[in-house]
């Protein structure tokens, strides 16, 4: 009872409304995205973000404690209001092109993932002297309620400190060889219905 009263103090105060970023003459509104996962440099799907040309903003990591944890094919999913570490991972500047399609990968319409706006630190490695750090607002993603309704959170995902490369070498199952029907291949014109 107590993480389900955290997680609604979390989900009161997150927006589902983009935070724009000042572009000056651009049409196209920008928003930053706090990404802890496969949209990580390295990783799988960091792909999308190469090609909607986003901009590395910097190291980051959520301001409050979070869980991480890996749901079905070693998929991360950072949970809503609770947890007992800051979660690492980077931030990024998209344009609203880059946030829809974000939006199409981690399954929003589905239920897969949320995207809510939360406080995240970003790190300033100060040219070699000590790391200090900024807060801001960013867009993430967290577990969405149809992944909350398949188990993700409970006690057989696998709960983790960040997600890395052995954790993504180890686990992670690219949607394209995930069973029809399960989350996010719906965009794939996959799903069970």
């Amino acid at each position: 009872m107590a993480q389900l009263a955290s997680a609604m103090h979390v989900l009161a105060r997150a927006t589902p409304h983009p935070v724009a970023m000042s572009s000056g003459s651009d049409a196209s509104s920008r928003h930053r995205v706090f990404v802890y996962g496969t949209l990580k440099r390295g990783f799988y799907n960091h792909r999308l973000l190469q090609e909607r040309e986003a901009k590395f903003v910097g190291n980051a990591s959520t301001r409050e404690p979070m869980r991480l944890v890996l749901g079905e094919y070693g998929i991360p999913y950072l949970m809503k209001g609770e947890g007992n570490t800051a979660v690492p991972g980077e931030l990024w500047e998209v344009d609203d092109a880059g946030l829809d399609a974000l939006d199409v990968l981690e399954g929003i319409d589905e239920g897969m993932y949320e995207r809510v706006t939360m406080d995240v630190n970003l790190m300033d490695d100060g040219g070699g002297r000590d790391e200090t750090t900024t807060t801001t607002s960013a867009q993430t993603y967290v577990c969405g309620p149809e992944s909350e309704r398949r188990g993700v959170g409970t006690t057989w995902s696998e709960e983790i400190p960040a997600y890395d490369t052995t954790v993504h070498e180890a686990a992670y199952v690219p949607k394209h060889e995930r069973a029809a029907g399960s989350l996010g291949t719906k965009s794939l014109g996959r799903d069970s219905s």
